[in-house]
């Protein structure tokens, strides 16, 4: 295990007790883990915010993995978003279709864990963000904080990139879960636990659930399911272009959460999002033909 010191171990309610005596008021989000990414070494943070305002996911506890010395959007441009997202052909720096906006949410708490200043149309207001709290180690409140909620596993970043105890003890008393890694096939397969293998091609379907995985599948409108996999596949509630409209949220449905968490299939799910991101994938999958 990457930490043993649990004689620093205090429970949740502590914690924020000293936040709150530190900057007299509770924290937003909390530091769950600091240390090297188990993709290159480098060091990373991940950031977990108990709530969220994402119609899609609804309510769900949020975590944002992200390299901790460099800005996101500029690991993003460099490439050294290697360390958070691995070989994922998502990423932007390969040309990919990644459907998250870095520049927003992702930006946002970056601000706040460095205490960047704010500035309003270009003034400094004096103001910085408000910092999060910092409980990495401490495994009671990290499994306190996840107790009874709905945890998104990598709203940004891979969770193949962090420690696997971090989401045991995150998970350990949880109501439920969503995870998915494009790590797969080389992560440690005890992952699947948590996190669907993320299939860009449903033609691969098959490798990963030989490794013990359950699948969320990305694949073009109108394209077959796998029929030779032991799990049913079955069409993600979201998937708008199959039924006109989300019929339930990631939180209401809790179908992704890797052979540990509810549901029993495969989930597939139209390629949607921007259009030049669609279309990037399109491309690519035109050039597997």
């Amino acid at each position: 295990m990457p930490f043993d010191n649990h004689a620093t171990l205090f429970d949740l309610d502590a914690a924020i007790d000293n936040y709150k005596r530190q900057h007299g008021t509770k924290p937003n989000g909390f530091i769950i883990y600091r240390g090297p990414s188990l993709m290159d070494g480098k060091p990373i943070v991940v950031v977990a915010i108990p709530k969220s305002g994402n119609s899609k996911t609804d309510s769900m506890l949020q975590t944002f993995i992200m390299r901790s010395d460099v800005p996101p959007l500029e690991a993003l441009k460099s490439g050294e978003d290697y360390s958070v997202c691995g070989n994922c052909l998502a990423r932007p720096s390969n040309e990919g279709w990644c459907y998250v906006n870095v520049a927003q949410s992702v930006n946002m708490v970056y601000k706040s864990l460095t205490q960047a200043p704010i500035i309003r149309k270009g003034v400094d207001t004096g103001n910085t963000y408000k910092p999060y709290c910092d409980i990495s180690g401490n495994w009671l409140a990290v499994t306190a904080l996840g107790t009874d909620k709905d945890n998104r596993l990598g709203t940004y970043g891979d969770p193949a990139a962090v420690p696997l105890e971090v989401w045991h003890y995150l998970n350990a008393c949880a109501h439920g879960w969503n995870g998915y890694t494009h790590q797969w096939r080389t992560c440690s397969p005890a992952y699947a636990k948590y996190c669907m293998a993320s299939i860009d091609k449903p033609c691969d379907t098959l490798a990963a659930e030989m490794m013990g995985y359950r699948c969320f599948i990305a694949h073009v409108k109108g394209e077959d399911k796998p029929t030779d996999t032991a799990h049913k596949v079955a069409t993600c509630p979201a998937d708008k272009q199959v039924h006109g409209e989300a019929l339930a949220s990631c939180k209401s449905c809790l179908g992704c959460g890797g052979t540990g968490g509810r549901g029993s299939t495969h989930r597939s799910i139209t390629v949607h999002g921007t259009g030049y991101k669609v279309k990037r994938y399109l491309e690519w999958r035109a050039q597997q033909s």
